[in-house]
């Protein structure tokens, strides 16, 4: 399999996945990103990106809010997450969050994202803010200096967030979020996340859900699941 797939950018959609919490998100006709909310009996299995533009702009979203409250090793989810990876190169992971509001799910976010999609995925997300009143846009700097685990969320996202309201109904504010798409993608030279990365990562799922199958010691061996992970893309990135 291809390691790296480069952007063509005047031929084909930027591709970004939204997960977090649905509660950071104002859904509606205006909202910009997301549009309306997904039916209440919305099956994961049929999720495909939706189309959007933005100033102009193609994007394709591929919405998976809420699914970390799902069994991370339910075959469903694997399989779909699976065939949204082989199908579509995705530039970007998107973390919602509101801000104020960090909730456990919140906390384990970032972590969630690694058992699922491997350490390789970190370079290609960033953490999208969301506010309800427009005088709480600026409090971001705040928060983080007063919320050490929200301060450590984005150092594992490398320092990439961006702040916009809740409806995500402002134009002005999702151009400025399709720069720092944009940006990041550039740093990245342009590389998408790879099938190989998401296979390598569940691989390790397989073998720890085999291994929490038989001892029930699945939680003791996440950190030498990381730390394996970890060794193996440093020595991808050596070759």
């Amino acid at each position: 399999p291809k390691l790296s797939c480069p952007i063509k950018w005047k031929t084909r959609d930027l591709t970004v996945v939204l997960f977090g919490n649905s509660s950071a998100v104002h859904f509606g006709d205006e909202n910009i990103l997301l549009g309306k909310a997904p039916t209440g009996n919305a099956d994961f299995s049929q999720t495909v990106p939706e189309p959007r533009k933005i100033s102009g702009h193609s994007l394709s979203v591929i919405n998976i809010l809420d699914l970390q409250e799902n069994e991370l090793y339910l075959d469903s989810v694997d399989q779909t997450i699976d065939r949204l990876v082989r199908e579509n190169e995705i530039y970007t992971f998107i973390f919602v969050l509101q801000l104020g509001q960090l909730t456990d799910s919140d906390k384990g976010g970032i972590e969630w994202l690694q058992k699922l999609f491997g350490e390789a995925v970190l370079p290609f997300t960033m953490i999208l803010f969301t506010y309800e009143r427009e005088e709480d846009n600026d409090k971001v700097i705040d928060e983080l200096k007063k919320n050490p685990l929200l301060e450590q969320l984005v150092e594992k996202c490398g320092d990439r967030y961006y702040t916009c309201s809740k409806s995500m109904n402002n134009q002005s504010e999702m151009k400025k979020l399709l720069e720092k798409i944009e940006l990041m993608v550039s740093e990245n030279s342009k590389r998408c996340y790879t099938t190989e990365m998401f296979n390598t990562a569940s691989d390790f799922r397989k073998s720890l859900q085999n291994t929490h199958s038989q001892s029930g010691k699945s939680k003791l061996l996440w950190p030498f699941f990381q730390c394996k992970l970890c060794s193996y893309y440093r020595k991808k990135s050596k070759d």
